[in-house]
């Protein structure tokens, strides 16, 4: 027979997501890769983002997850949630053309810094999910490029 000493308490979290679940805070976001979602039941085009903790990404101390997800429906102007991916596709800096339509190239998002509230709570089916709200653009001073040397 073999042994295998360990952590009781680590034993317990193995295999759930929630050893890695990043503390309810306020954090700075990076868009780290945007892909095609497919789309709703209604047809609507779905984007899903991975956002990268920004003062996390590079820091072998965090213990927790350095990036989470967040997916938009791009639901058309005067359905219900049309002002929720407007929202956030505003705060990544899109502007509509004048004829109103937002022309989305998904590479072009990749980069871009926000802030945002990251919280977690159980879906349906009692799995705990992180989640973003209080999505804002970041102050204008904080917007600089960083110096590639």
């Amino acid at each position: 027979m073999m042994q295998f000493p360990v952590d009781v308490n680590e034993f317990e979290r193995a295999g759930s997501n929630e050893r890695y679940i990043i503390p309810d805070n306020t954090y700075t976001l990076e868009v780290l890769e945007v892909t095609d979602g497919g789309t709703s039941k209604n047809g609507d085009p779905k984007l899903d983002f991975k956002l990268g903790l920004a003062e996390y990404l590079n820091n072998p101390e965090w213990p927790y997850n350095r990036w989470t997800y967040h997916s938009i429906y791009l639901i058309p102007a005067g359905k219900k949630g049309h002002g929720i991916a407007l929202h956030f596709l505003k705060v990544l800096g899109a502007v509509p053309d004048e004829k109103g339509v937002i022309n989305i190239e998904p590479s072009a998002f990749v980069g871009r810094r926000f802030q945002a509230y990251v919280f977690s709570e159980k879906d349906q089916q009692g799995v705990l999910r992180q989640r973003i709200n209080h999505i804002e653009a970041l102050p204008e001073d904080a917007q600089v490029e960083e110096v590639p040397f």
